[in-house]
């Protein structure tokens, strides 16, 4: 079977949430199908990240996106209707494109990520598969609740717009997968249940479990840290935690990994708080923090970070609203709380128990491996995709 992947970031390098899903989906449906990729990029691609989806694809198509694209995209959107996130993307010829690349290609059956990239796909004569991924719609909601008085409007009005294209979009798609059940309960679609859940795994070859060594830090925060939720956590760690610690563990360190800081993210640096940025490979950054702790409050889907940290026996504290995605137990395989004091009191607790990270260490490990499989999940995404076209 042909497959035509359409994503609005080259896969590769894997550094991005969405990144890393469709990544692992295409590694994992070639093993059995031809995949055709079509990306939208920003940047121009590197040979190296080139030859790295070559493996796996037997032909990739790839539109840049240049800025004075995009600020004519979000003029011609924001008249026509669309959000945001949506217009940003959209550019009419790749659209004609990609419609010529169908009808040399001919491909058995189309898979969208995201619908950000649901104009390119919900109109072409093939069936056509969509991956939510997360309720984008709910990120924006979240995002308008925290941000800045000034920008609460903006993203109110993004926030209501994408839920009305979520909803619009889900009739010209053949088939619809999600990232979580808590992501498919946020859309306001009827007939939503007929969403399959699809979660991320992790590449257990590639996380594995760390050799004993003592870390460097004592805690560690790792993600993109361009990304607003993550910038705020950081913030949240670094300015709400934190000064809760010093009271009774004031030598506790803390390292900030992931690529593309924000500034925010760059001004917490100081003598207890290292920002790395970029690291060329993420596990050095997990195996140098004795607990990881993601203090997320906004965003939604499936954190990878937790799957990765836990499948390296890293104990992990997080929030409730993280864990419903993933259905750990609290105090077995996980650490829950939902405020700084909650925070700092749990990280304490964790420090002077060896016994416990010990504990949360290796049931976490076990959780992880028992239950996020990339093999599994590619294949329920698989038959989904052959259930579609034979229908």
């Amino acid at each position: 079977m042909k497959i035509l992947v359409l994503t609005s970031r080259f896969p590769y390098p894997v550094e991005k949430g969405d990144k890393l899903r469709i990544y692992q989906q295409i590694k994992g449906l070639s093993a059995n199908h031809d995949v055709v990729l079509c990306s939208l990029t920003e940047q121009r691609i590197s040979e190296n990240d080139y030859t790295e989806l070559q493996q796996y694809c037997s032909e990739i198509y790839t539109f840049r996106l240049r800025k004075n694209h995009i600020a004519l995209n979000l003029a011609k959107g924001f008249l026509n209707g669309l959000p945001m996130q949506v217009a940003y993307f959209y550019k009419r010829n790749f659209h004609r494109s990609i419609h010529g690349i169908i009808q040399k290609e001919k491909p058995d059956a189309a898979y969208c990520q995201l619908a950000r990239m649901a104009e390119y796909a919900r109109d072409l004569p093939v069936p056509n598969l969509i991956d939510y991924m997360d309720a984008f719609s709910v990120n924006a909601k979240r995002w308008s609740e925290n941000a800045p008085v000034y920008l609460r409007p903006f993203l109110a009005r993004e926030a209501r717009m994408m839920q009305q294209y979520e909803e619009e979009i889900f009739g010209d798609f053949d088939a619809h997968t999600i990232i979580s059940k808590q992501d498919r309960n946020h859309l306001i679609i009827n007939k939503k249940e007929r969403i399959s859940i699809i979660p991320n795994g992790v590449d257990f070859d590639f996380f594995k479990y760390k050799k004993e060594k003592k870390p460097h830090y004592d805690l560690v925060f790792v993600g993109n840290m361009g990304y607003a939720p993550n910038v705020e956590a950081a913030r949240f760690l670094v300015q709400e935690i934190l000064p809760k610690l010093d009271i009774k563990m004031p030598d506790l360190r803390l390292l900030i990994a992931g690529a593309r800081p924000a500034p925010e993210v760059l001004r917490l640096q100081s003598e207890q708080v290292t920002v790395t940025g970029w690291i060329d490979d993420i596990r050095d950054a997990y195996n140098d923090g004795e607990i990881f702790v993601a203090p997320l409050f906004m965003g939604a889907g499936l954190q990878n970070k937790i799957l990765e940290a836990m499948a390296m026996g890293i104990p992990c504290v997080t929030t409730s609203m993280v864990n419903n995605a993933i259905g750990a137990e609290h105090e077995e395989t996980i650490m829950l709380a939902d405020n700084a004091a909650a925070f700092a009191d749990t990280i304490i607790q964790l420090k002077t128990n060896t016994e416990l990270r010990k504990k949360l260490s290796y049931q976490g490990l076990i959780f992880i491996k028992d239950n996020f499989d990339w093999s599994r999940f590619v294949k329920e995404l698989e038959d989904i995709i052959e259930k579609t076209v034979d229908e």
